[in-house]
């Protein structure tokens, strides 16, 4: 029992990914325009990047399968966390943003499914439910943190790049 629900988190990703990227797409200039001191950081290498490393989340879910049920939902924490993510973006630009019909429509429902499956056969308790669930925001805070550190990086660097051209700025 919910052994498909591994299958479908990888055919969610890849919908959610499509609507991304392909049709309607967007979404890297969505995200830009959301996040505008970002900009340097939010190149196509970066987008390939966190995309492949999030597949291969996905894919290592359906690997452990019920082998470890706090690892393996937490990737669907993940996606139940993303799917918000673009629902507060399209509320703060009031327009269609990139992501958030596959978000709202897929992942919130297969991150449910998936949690009260598991919880009301209790092959997995309360405690491993909110366990796994943390360890999914978890892997999108570390995400939010790596581009927050680089912006304040960014901005000091540049700070300290303009502080040392300006002879007037030697004393103060």
């Amino acid at each position: 029992m919910g052994d498909w629900v591994f299958a479908a988190l990888l055919g969610a990703a890849a919908v959610h990914i499509f609507e991304e990227y392909v049709y309607p797409g967007g979404f890297p200039d969505a995200l830009r325009k959301l996040l505008p001191r970002a900009t340097a950081l939010l190149t196509p290498k970066f987008h390939l990047a966190v995309n492949s490393l999030f597949f291969l989340l996905c894919l290592s879910s359906a690997f452990i399968g019920k082998a470890n049920l706090v690892l393996s939902l937490s990737v669907f924490s993940l996606v139940f966390v993303n799917a918000m993510l673009h629902i507060r973006g399209a509320i703060i630009t009031k327009r269609f943003y990139p992501g958030v019909i596959s978000g709202a429509l897929i992942y919130i429902p297969l991150a449910v499914y998936a949690y009260s499956v598991f919880l009301s056969s209790r092959q997995l308790t309360w405690l491993q439910a909110g366990l796994s669930f943390l360890l999914g925001v978890l892997y999108m805070g570390v995400l939010m943190a790596y581009v927050l550190i680089r912006q304040v990086s960014r901005r000091c660097q540049m700070t300290q790049g303009e502080t040392e051209r300006r002879p007037d700025a030697i004393g103060q």
